[in-house]
């Protein structure tokens, strides 16, 4: 009998020990990292309104119930007077005049057979680097406010380049 207490209390004990190895202890707390310093972007690009003006701008106008018609603006700005040409198609061309209101731009509209005669007016903001939003309203229709937008690709940045994340190894590739 005692030897059979002594084999139960063996197996109860090596039953407990072998419960106790597989019961999962709470995992220690990884030790926070160290501070590294992150990568920062480089500030967008901004030029001055009156630089922002001059130049060709590639026009997207969206006249209602028609598919968008593409065209050119080639503006000059001079302190704060605005002039130039729009370029609608190969056959249409506008004289522009107009003022530059800080980032505003109002600019009247004429054929360019009759300069001085106003037929339209240009009403559009443009942003720091090379955008530009705003209504074209001309006398004939359809051009009766309608929307438009316009860019200098030339002038839009490239992407920055990426840099390299912190203890990044070179590669030959």
């Amino acid at each position: 009998m005692r030897t059979r207490l002594s084999l139960v209390s063996i197996a109860l004990l090596a039953a407990l020990t072998a419960i106790a190895l597989h019961v999962e202890t709470p995992a220690l707390a990884k030790p926070a990292p160290s501070p590294s310093p992150s990568p920062t972007n480089p500030p967008t690009p901004y030029m001055a309104p009156e630089a922002v003006t001059n130049g060709t701008w590639d026009v997207i106008l969206q006249l209602e119930g028609r598919d968008p018609s593409y065209s050119t603006m080639k503006l000059k700005d001079v302190g704060n007077t605005v002039s130039g040409l729009w370029i609608e198609d190969k056959k249409t061309v506008y004289v522009l005049n107009g003022k530059r209101d800080g980032t505003h731009l109002t600019l009247d509209v004429a054929s360019q057979a009759k300069p001085d005669t106003v037929i339209g007016k240009i009403d559009a903001d443009i942003d720091g680097i090379a955008d530009m939003v705003g209504t074209i309203t001309i006398d004939k229709s359809p051009f009766n406010g309608a929307p438009f937008q316009a860019a200098q690709h030339a002038r839009v940045p490239p992407p920055p380049l990426a840099s390299p994340t912190p203890n990044e190894t070179a590669t030959p590739y």
